[in-house]
């Protein structure tokens, strides 16, 4: 079942934890609100990264929802991340929990003239 929705990212707090020839690796604490669509609620993500002199190299995450799926009230854990040469991030619903238990699915993240937003498709007992 799948579906489209914009988000809007509310905090990026980022530092860096190790820096040699140029190459940066980096983490950031990021939140997200997400209204008017199928997801109602906010998430909160861990990215480790790696940044090279021409720019963003690569990016992993773990991220969770809170809030509701389709009017279903709980949370769910994804699993994303992207090389800089890619255009959108993939990610996989690996953990979720209350009214969302047995939730299963794929996420990919987009960013780009239209904004940021999450197309979701999912299955859900």
């Amino acid at each position: 079942m799948p579906f489209t929705q914009s988000f809007e990212i509310t905090k990026w707090d980022q530092s860096t934890y190790d820096e040699a020839d140029g190459v940066e690796l980096g983490r950031a604490t990021v939140a997200k609100s997400f209204a008017d669509g199928d997801l109602v609620g906010t998430s909160s993500a861990e990215l480790l990264m790696a940044g090279t002199p021409a720019g963003p190299a690569a990016y992993t995450a773990i991220e969770r929802f809170t809030g509701t799926l389709a009017g279903r009230d709980g949370s769910f854990v994804i699993v994303h991340g992207a090389t800089a040469d890619e255009t959108v991030s993939r990610g996989k619903i690996v953990a979720a929990t209350g009214d969302l238990t047995g939730l299963t699915g794929t996420v990919v993240f987009e960013h780009d003239d239209q904004g940021p937003r999450l197309t979701v498709d999912y299955e859900l007992a």
